[in-house]
């Protein structure tokens, strides 16, 4: 109800108490939207607050008020000086009246959407315009009068007679254009009165308790009192009359002015704490997609010791049989003597070697698994407690009741907040990661430049030498880089195949099968002395052919 009409009368009734023979010092906005005038009264200064918010449109004193050094603009220079005579509302229309000394007029139009301030000469000229918008036709012939309407029977008896098939809900409405929404409902509440039945359904008695009850609703608007309500903190309603049909946890009543404000305050209050919870919410839950692949693509513990005790293993039955020659090249099959001498296990050998250098080579990949088993049981627990980490931040701000509370627990978690490239307010860091990023087979994270500069910017100073570099071949398109210390042990084919199809999925083979990508250690990658951005030379390289894809999630 805080755009009504009766609420706007209320608004123009204590305006016109605490500016009448006010004198207007200043002039001057300093956001988009907003309009300020510094009036000057012998108790001290007033000041008025005009704002064209889409939402809600507003003229209303300001309790405090600290004019910006900076970025503000001073406007309607020919008020200065002047004199505030009256402040009146159009008669049944949403536009306020600030009469001045010099004859001059300030039109405030409250409209949604097409808000708007304007000062006209006494005949109407336009003379300045805060706003685009052009008024409403007539607005000047329009009656301004601050009193109370008076509501008969008689006018209701006649309304209903020419609208019989009406509604009761139209019938008000016919009746007095801003008799509707919440305030309609409350006189609905107060009288017992179903909407929905039509107007010739209501007998004397109906009338009469319509009449009577609306017209003491117009009486307690004239008192001064604001009504606030809420729920879980949030604004609901604002109005110059009770709401007594309205569920709300908690009402606030105070002078109309300071409860209009209460409202707007808690109104954007609300706004800015759901658009903050929002943005960390959701780069919150982006790192934790993340986390969650990179975790869930570890190589499992038990898989790796099984891969370990098969590689010693074999690597002792080599020595074993060290003297023995294979059956047949590429492999050697013998009894499985450490599980039982019944079983034979055939044992891969890599050709042109001998059986002594396979032993060996199986003895080096039984360390190296090792090694990457306590690697990615470290990476498993150091994954796991982010994850837990982020989860209980997710659950703090979802449950955080207000900005200043979420600000509390950004405060708290600074250097989480960083991390997520999100300042301490919830914005998002100007200087986000710059590169496409992905998680593939075994933990390893990809990334993928975005134009030539970019593709400049990861080869040259992104990379370490020994990170795995992608391009496809032949025609533009991303830089691709896997990076190799991203996760335990050494990328396996997989995870090379994966990398390569995100590098054709970011070129201009996008659409094709089957594309070659060529890949070698970001050490053979040069870029020449003067080439344009995007172009290196390299050496050593492999191709392998691959879909353009992207790693699933």
């Amino acid at each position: 109800m805080f755009s009504n009409w009766l609420t706007y009368r209320a608004v123009a009734a204590a305006l016109d108490e605490q500016l009448t023979g006010a004198v207007i010092r200043e002039v001057f906005t300093q956001q988009k939207n907003e309009l300020v005038i510094v009036c000057e009264r012998e108790i001290g200064p007033e000041v008025l607050q005009f704002s064209a918010e889409p939402r809600f449109a507003w003229l209303l004193l300001k309790p405090e008020f600290a004019r910006a050094r900076k970025n503000s603009l001073d406007l309607f220079p020919d008020l200065i000086g002047d004199r505030v005579s009256h402040v009146r509302i159009a008669r049944d229309d949403r536009i306020i009246r600030i009469a001045l000394e010099s004859g001059r007029l300030l039109f405030a139009f409250l409209f949604p959407v097409r808000a708007n301030l304007i000062m006209t000469d006494g005949e109407g000229t336009v003379l300045e315009s805060f706003k685009q918008h052009d008024p409403p036709a007539d607005w000047m012939q329009l009656e301004y009068d601050n009193s109370i309407p008076h509501i008969t029977e008689e006018a209701l008896r006649r309304i209903i007679a020419e609208h019989a098939d009406t509604d009761i809900r139209r019938v008000l409405r016919r009746l007095r254009p801003w008799l509707a929404g919440t305030l309609a409902d409350e006189l609905f509440h107060r009288t017992d009165t179903n909407p929905a039945e039509g107007g010739s359904d209501l007998d004397e008695t109906g009338i009469e308790r319509l009449v009577t009850t609306f017209t003491e609703m117009l009486a307690e608007s004239a008192r001064g009192g604001g009504h606030v309500y809420l729920r879980d903190h949030h604004p609901l309603h604002a109005a110059p009359i009770p709401l007594h049909h309205v569920d709300a946890e908690e009402h606030v009543e105070q002078p109309l002015l300071e409860a209009l404000f209460l409202f707007l305050r808690r109104h954007f209050s609300g706004s800015e704490h759901e658009r903050v919870r929002k943005r960390v919410h959701d780069r919150v839950g982006q790192e934790l997609q993340r986390l969650r692949r990179a975790y869930g693509k570890l190589s499992p513990e038990k898989e790796l010791k099984r891969q370990a005790d098969e590689y010693e293993k074999f690597g002792n039955l080599l020595m074993i049989h060290l003297y023995d020659q294979p059956e047949q090249p590429g492999r050697m099959t013998v009894p499985d003597i450490f599980t039982d001498p019944r079983l034979v296990v055939t044992i891969p050998l890599k050709r042109r070697t001998t059986v002594l250098e396979n032993a060996q080579r199986y003895f080096g990949k039984a360390q190296q698994t090792r090694a990457s088993l306590i690697h990615v049981r470290e990476r498993g627990k150091e994954l796991s407690a982010r994850i837990n980490q982020l989860e209980d931040f997710h659950a703090a701000t979802e449950s955080a009741e207000s900005l200043n509370e979420l600000k509390s627990l950004f405060k708290e978690h600074e250097s989480l907040m960083s991390e997520l490239g999100l300042t301490s307010k919830g914005e998002k860091d100007e200087s986000p990661f710059p590169f496409r990023r992905f998680v593939v087979t075994g933990g390893f994270e990809v990334w993928a430049g975005k134009n030539s500069a970019n593709n400049d910017l990861l080869t040259v100073r992104h990379s370490r030498p020994n990170d795995i570099w992608f391009h496809t071949r032949g025609v533009g398109g991303s830089h691709v880089v896997l990076k190799v210390g991203s996760a335990a042990g050494d990328p396996s084919k997989e995870a090379i195949r994966e990398a390569a199809a995100i590098a054709a999925y970011y070129s201009k083979h996008r659409n094709a099968k089957r594309v070659p990508v060529a890949y070698t250690e970001k050490k053979y990658v040069r870029k020449p002395k003067g080439a344009p951005p995007g172009t290196v030379t390299i050496d050593r390289e492999k191709v392998v052919m691959v879909d353009p894809a992207l790693p699933e999630g």
